[in-house]
């Protein structure tokens, strides 16, 4: 499969211009999504379908390339890198998303919809109108796996001492609300807000703290059936 240029894959993040980093982050959270999926009873190989929201370059999509049975898709607000995955990872279905809700699928479209570094950059109300979309192209039964930054992140000396201690009261933290959509936009959460709040309407089903590469905490949800 192709690679995309270090130009995208930086957007990511700069540890991702490493061409090895990338793939290996990657095959990491597809491997996380498969653990998690297996360990409430579901495998990714009997899904109808998925959604990786916020898709990017693919760094993830593309290593669902071994599902011939399940509908891939992705979303993403940048063009380009839609573009990339259109032209470059034929057995996935690529599509630009605005900012804010609706996504372009009909209800209960999903039995996966997942988002890595996604909901770490919107502001309060674009996260809860986000959780309500999912909620709404989630087929009943289906799971919603994302990342958020969590104590880990907290603790990196990120934040004011009153941001801290309101993270520590668990309350959401959110830096730069204004700039919404992009890096600088920094949402912190405490794992009972997440479960206390963003989760409302979900069964809130597995939580692991600082779990992937970039030691994001991961929350899986799953649409009540």
């Amino acid at each position: 499969m192709p690679l995309p240029p270090a130009r995208l894959r930086t957007q990511i993040g700069p540890l991702h211009a490493d061409a090895a980093f990338f793939l290996r982050s990657g095959q990491h959270n597809a491997d996380q999504i498969r653990e998690l999926l297996l360990e409430h009873g579901t495998s990714v190989e009997s899904l109808d379908s998925l959604l990786d929201w916020g898709c990017g370059c693919g760094r993830v999509l593309r290593h669902w390339s071994g599902l011939p049975e399940t509908q891939i898709f992705g979303c993403d607000i940048d063009p380009r890198m839609v573009a990339w995955c259109d032209e470059n990872l034929p057995f996935a279905q690529a599509t630009v998303n605005a900012l804010s809700p609706p996504l372009p699928y009909e209800e209960a479209r999903f039995e996966l919809v997942y988002a890595f570094s996604v909901i770490t950059h919107l502001s309060e109300d674009l996260q809860h109108a986000w959780l309500r979309e999912v909620l709404r192209v989630l087929s009943p039964g289906g799971y919603f796996l994302f990342s958020t930054l969590g104590g880990y992140y907290a603790s990196r000396n990120r934040l004011t001492a009153a941001e801290r201690a309101s993270f520590e009261q668990g309350k959401l933290v959110v830096l730069y609300e204004r700039s919404a959509g992009t890096s600088l936009c920094s949402a912190y959460h405490p794992p009972e807000y997440v479960r206390r709040e963003l989760a409302e309407g979900f069964d809130y089903v597995a939580f692991r703290p600082a779990a992937d590469d970039g030691r994001h905490d991961i929350h899986l949800l799953r649409k009540p059936s």
